[in-house]
């Protein structure tokens, strides 16, 4: 058994996830492959896939070329804005199962709770699409299901309308941008949260404050950023590229961030962006 495999976080539905996994890069699919045999030598089997059909086949390709036994890994996939409404989402997690070549996905995400393709359809659109994603539940596609960029009131509207509640949210938590508001709703109805970095992380990870606590922990910066997220009960979900890094981060089940510091790291600066509000950007 991997190393970054053996701590787990219990979904509501009784589905065991690791509480670290690699999250993939949609922005540059033609690194897909070598990076998931990389996160793959170092004990990643926690997967997150991106919207992307080209990124599918490649982190596809690279489970297969592995050798590493299906059962071993937990792989989610999500829905794209695009797709929205019963029918197009039951066809595109049919695509995405036969893209990344597996029966079913271990968690299926809506990554998007109001594009704006739908927007002015949201109070339909919305439970139509999350009732395809409890049919895949119902049916085996997907063993478990679940939400991502959802805010507090979009987690709430899914929950009246929904007969199978929400396993997973995913959300942007990490130093500096702790996301309360998110969090404890999720916590509240027993959603468990999966925390990420936004894609330009590289301000975050190289901030001032990561590297004095790094050095304080005897950690890297991108061991204190995913330490920090496990300590908000999150699981934490990494998108380092850097082999040496990845090959290290179990040693964040080595140490604990003190309270004090968890407090300091909650207020200070955001260097990634502000808040998306789902309700009015322009996607």
């Amino acid at each position: 058994m991997s190393s970054l495999t053996k701590a787990t976080a219990e979904l509501h539905n009784g589905i065991t996830i690791p509480t670290i996994g690699y999250r993939i890069d949609k922005d540059h699919p033609e690194d897909v492959y070598k990076c998931v045999r990389t996160a793959l030598d170092s004990g990643f089997r926690n997967f997150d896939l991106p919207v992307d059909g080209e990124s599918e086949k490649q982190a596809g390709k690279a489970f297969k070329d592995s050798g590493i036994e299906r059962y071993e890994l937990f792989l989610c996939l999500k829905l794209a804005n695009e797709d929205h409404g019963f029918d197009a989402a039951t066809r595109a997690i049919d695509h995405s199962l036969k893209r990344v070549g597996t029966d079913f996905a271990d968690l299926y995400l809506i990554d998007w709770p109001n594009p704006k393709k739908f927007r002015a359809q949201y109070e339909t659109i919305e439970p139509d699409t999350w009732r395809a994603l409890e049919a895949m539940y119902k049916n085996g596609t997907a063993h478990s299901i679940g939400l991502a960029n959802y805010e507090s009131r979009h987690i709430e509207f899914n929950l009246e309308h929904s007969e199978i509640s929400p396993m997973v949210n995913q959300a942007r938590i990490y130093p500096g941008f702790p996301f309360e508001d998110n969090l404890s709703c999720a916590n509240e109805h027993k959603i468990q949260t999966e925390a990420f970095l936004p894609p330009d992380f590289a301000s975050i990870i190289q901030s001032k404050e990561l590297k004095i606590f790094a050095e304080k922990y005897h950690a890297t910066a991108w061991q204190i950023a995913i330490r920090y997220q496990l300590e908000k009960g999150c699981v934490a979900l990494c998108q380092c590229k850097d082999p040496q890094e990845l090959k290290q981060m179990n040693h964040v089940f080595d140490f604990s961030i003190a309270k004090e510091d968890m407090l300091f790291l909650d207020s200070m600066k955001n260097y990634g962006p502000e808040n998306i509000d789902p309700d009015t950007c322009d996607f």
